[in-house]
């Protein structure tokens, strides 16, 4: 019988295989290799603004490699992101509320893999354009929202890939410093507009946060590379061994409510 160490390692890699191919799917060129980019029509000179990767979404593969059968779908992609944001602002930034209220009415939108694909890749592409404009406020938002929100949604509920969200990471990205937020759209992205601005904050310390709510550091922020994880449900960041004593309390219910949905996903996957 196999261990059960060994039984995760092979549901991991089952997993990280599904996951690649879903993306390479999601990222192969238009036919004959050409790329699309979105003119900039206010400009006089008539020279194509980069897209940074962004590509309509009826030119979005499906997980199976196929093309997506309309042409109407970026349209209904737009109104629907303006739809969720809109609620994600109104409730003070909040994921869960801005789903649940637009789950029913963009169904389509939410269970079609073509279509979060350019959600996401549309989200990244503003980001990038954000920082380069140099707002980067504005750009976290979209970089957490389209990453490690819509992202981890479809590895979760559309490719059954990964267990749970991190939403430890999606905050993480909210706030992050300028070394994270380039660093994260630059690896998600198709072009090299980003990588002057790479340069320029590759220095700067990756920051973490700690999931204690009352850690003593101010607004619980350390340098990444301190930071440790429970390693239990591996959801969960403290700076210290004493902030995780200290949140246990309150981080026991979810460390065992996750535990539990990474040991169903596990046992899914053998």
């Amino acid at each position: 019988m196999i261990s059960r160490k060994k039984a995760r390692g092979k549901a991991k890699r089952a997993a990280k295989a599904k996951a690649k191919v879903a993306v390479a799917a999601r990222n192969q060129p238009l036919q004959g290799g050409r790329q699309m980019q979105m003119i900039d029509t206010d400009r006089s000179d008539g020279v194509a603004k980069c897209d940074h990767g962004l590509v309509p979404s009826h030119y979005h593969w499906t997980s199976h490699g196929e093309f997506l059968s309309t042409s109407n779908d970026m349209k209904l992609c737009k109104v629907f992101l303006q739809a969720f944001v809109a609620e994600f602002d109104g409730a003070g930034g909040d994921f869960l509320v801005a789903y649940h209220a637009t789950k029913e009415k963009y169904a389509d939108v939410w269970k079609d893999f073509g279509k979060m694909s350019f959600v996401v890749s549309f989200l990244l592409a503003c980001g990038t354009s954000k920082v380069l404009e140099g707002n980067a406020r504005i750009a976290r938002k979209y970089a957490a929202l389209s990453s490690y929100y819509f992202e981890m949604y479809v590895e979760v509920d559309l490719l059954n890939t990964r267990a749970y969200p991190s939403w430890a990471k999606i905050n993480e990205l909210y706030s992050a410093d300028m070394h994270t937020l380039v660093s994260f759209l630059k690896k998600r992205i198709r072009c090299s507009c980003l990588d002057e601005k790479y340069k320029e904050v590759k220095s700067i310390p990756k920051i973490g946060l700690c999931c204690n709510t009352v850690c003593p550091l101010p607004c619980g922020k350390t340098n990444r590379s301190a930071t440790k994880c429970c390693s239990r449900c591996r959801a969960a960041n403290y700076c210290s061994r004493e902030c995780q004593v200290a949140a246990w309390h309150g981080h026991k219910g979810e460390c065992a409510f996750y535990a539990d949905l990474k040991a169903k996903f596990e046992s899914e996957q053998e």
